[in-house]
């Protein structure tokens, strides 16, 4: 399936390079990003949310709720939310916060995500726009809230709604919150996704936290059916060509430089977790990137859910792919 992703990767690509308008936010990716919304997707439709709301490269920078549960408080979800939430905060052009629930989530789900958004130091001051989604249907409908909001900001957003391509329930990609790259394609259809800094998961931890959260979504999604899983971890930066490197990669070589105290915390355990995998300091972000996989790898078998399905002859649930920031083109690093 790798190499059926690389092909397909590639055949993207050309398409993109013969759409002037994309071929200009290309252009623009290459200088850095100033996405307008930060994206909060629940992990199963984290893909599908880009195409839903017609969005293309640097229009969204995305954090990562669990789906079924509410988004937790930045305390309790440092990885999955509050440190992308932090660093969305220093884009110039950012317009407000997109919430989106399944269509049949109940509202105390949304409400409580709302609340706990709203706790964030750094999203106070940006409106949210709250969105119950049928994916099926590709429609989309607002819930009112009391936290602040941008009506011209909600209709532009609902212009937009249109219904996303099949979703691979059986592939799981772990990619950068950077709004200038995207799951890839799988020769099923668009992955489910979790975007994090770096596409970092923390280490399972306790039942008190967002590593709890994740590990009975990997319990359910493990144990749906028959059908063989597949989880890839995505790093990016100048791979292949020439390129941006992974902001939150490079942020980790020095992150006594970063100046918010939550996103200080992310990054230095992004550091402290790739440096384990590190023979001497890398020499450029990219070899950081690769250590980080390594990382991401070592965290994901921690989980109990996890390693019961490798052991149960799964081996082969984890591999590893590296995308270049501006073309989005895979490859095998």
């Amino acid at each position: 399936m790798i190499n059926e992703m690389i092909d397909l990767s590639e055949k993207v690509a050309d398409k993109r390079k013969k759409d002037p308008s994309l071929i200009e936010r290309m252009e623009s990716a290459a200088q850095g990003q100033s996405p307008r919304f930060l994206l909060i997707s629940p992990i199963n439709r984290s893909s599908q949310d880009l195409e839903l709301l017609d969005m293309e490269i640097g229009d969204a920078f995305h954090a990562t709720r669990v789906p079924s549960v509410a988004l937790p408080p930045p305390t309790k979800s440092p990885i999955l939310f509050a440190g992308p939430a932090s660093y969305n905060h220093g884009f110039a052009e950012k317009r407000g916060v997109i919430l989106t629930f399944e269509f049949d989530e109940p509202l105390e789900i949304i409400r409580e995500s709302i609340e706990n958004l709203a706790k964030h130091p750094d999203l106070r001051d940006l409106p949210v726009i709250a969105l119950r989604v049928d994916y099926d249907r590709g429609e989309a409908r607002l819930t009112p809230h009391g936290k602040g909001r941008d009506y011209a900001g909600e209709n532009w957003v609902l212009s937009r709604i249109q219904k996303p391509s099949h979703l691979d329930e059986n592939t799981l990609v772990l990619i950068c919150s950077d709004s200038r790259v995207k799951p890839p394609l799988t020769p099923a259809g668009l992955p489910m996704a979790i975007q994090t800094l770096g596409g970092f998961v923390p280490p399972y931890f306790s039942e008190d936290d967002e590593s709890a959260l994740l590990n009975a979504f990997f319990e359910r999604w493990l144990r749906l059916d028959e059908s063989t899983r597949h989880i890839l971890i995505i790093g990016h930066g100048a791979f292949k060509t020439e390129g941006p490197p992974c902001g939150a990669a490079k942020a980790s070589l020095e992150p006594s430089n970063v100046t918010s105290g939550l996103l200080r915390s992310v990054i230095q355990q992004i550091d402290d977790e790739a440096s384990a995998f590190e023979e001497s300091q890398p020499a450029s972000p990219e070899d950081r990137v690769v250590a980080l996989a390594s990382a991401i790898r070592h965290n994901l078998l921690s989980y109990p859910a996890v390693r019961r399905y490798i052991e149960n002859a799964h081996d082969d649930l984890i591999g590893s792919l590296f995308m270049n920031t501006v073309t989005n083109v895979l490859s095998l690093e």
